[in-house]
């Protein structure tokens, strides 16, 4: 099979891999976790060790097939180091410039810091968690190698609709095997489907932008640990690096995750990227 053109066999192989591969690495965690009492980091990093091993594999057999590969899906190249500070600034400004404007906007109150010894190593193990578990392998197959098949075919635009689209439908089809195999609820919100979608467009744009699918990952893990360590202060203060009181329940995952971090992402970056290429045109 050619891997210059688009092939339909190929996009439907890196889906379905991807998502066997989060169905049994998820379920591998959590049957040490319930059954074994392992502690939930500890069988959450196991399943990222899965995950990332499994994509560093068919990453090793493609490169064998194809020696470009990793340079196409964007391991071995950079647009400038300027776009790349750039890139790594964004996320970082959006978040402090969300958390002022929310406190001197009345959103949240008290606000204080909670460097406890528990709280930063519960960071520092679910950011190599997050890493090995989301961020790598997911950045790998969905804006690396099942973008890279899209690109093929459709134009950029084109493609960066079509593969959040794609990202949604990863994880319903994950929640379908366990519905299936478990007898699991299926649950799926319209609030999570508008995330992905948005949040899979920002991921992209910030590989476009830079270059680098190294940057997604940076910019996927800090959208997590923010989401997790950050907005979710006023919920859950045990685990909280920023303790706060807000308005209202979910204020700051909908003010500082969402609107912030992802949907001002996509806004700062199609900016930087429409100036680009007026320049280009020049």
């Amino acid at each position: 099979m050619n891997s210059l053109k688009f092939s339909i066999s190929r996009l439907l192989l890196y889906f379905i891999l991807v998502s066997l591969f989060v169905f049994v690495s998820g379920n591998v965690g959590q049957y040490f976790i319930e059954t074994q009492g392992m502690n939930r980091q500890i069988g959450m990093l196991l399943s990222g060790v899965i995950f990332t091993g499994l994509t560093l594999f068919v990453l090793y057999i493609l490169k064998r097939k194809n020696s470009e590969v990793l340079k196409n899906i964007g391991f071995k190249r950079v647009n400038s180091s300027s776009k790349l500070i750039i890139g790594i600034a964004l996320p970082f400004i959006l978040l402090v410039s969300g958390i002022l404007t929310a406190y001197l906007f009345g959103g949240i109150e008290n606000v204080s810091l909670n460097l406890t010894t528990n709280v930063i190593i519960s960071v520092l193990i679910n950011t190599v968690t997050a890493f090995m578990y989301e961020a790598f392998p997911e950045e790998v197959f969905m804006r690396g190698l099942i973008f890279d098949e899209l690109h093929k075919k459709f134009r950029f635009i084109i493609s960066l609709i079509l593969q959040p689209l794609i990202f949604i439908c990863l994880p319903i089809t994950v929640i379908a095997m366990q519905s299936i195999f478990f007898s699991a609820p299926f649950a799926i919100t319209i609030d999570y489907i508008i995330l992905l979608f948005t949040f899979g467009i920002a991921l992209q744009l910030y590989r476009k932008y830079t270059g680098t699918i190294w940057m997604n990952i940076i910019f996927h893990i800090v959208f997590l640990e923010v989401g997790r360590y950050i907005s979710t202060g006023g919920n859950d203060q045990e685990v909280a690096l920023l303790m706060f009181d807000e308005t209202f329940g979910g204020f700051m995952t909908l003010y500082l995750s969402f609107l912030f971090i992802v949907v001002f992402s996509v806004v700062v970056l199609s900016l930087l990227l429409l100036i680009d290429k007026r320049k280009n045109q020049l």
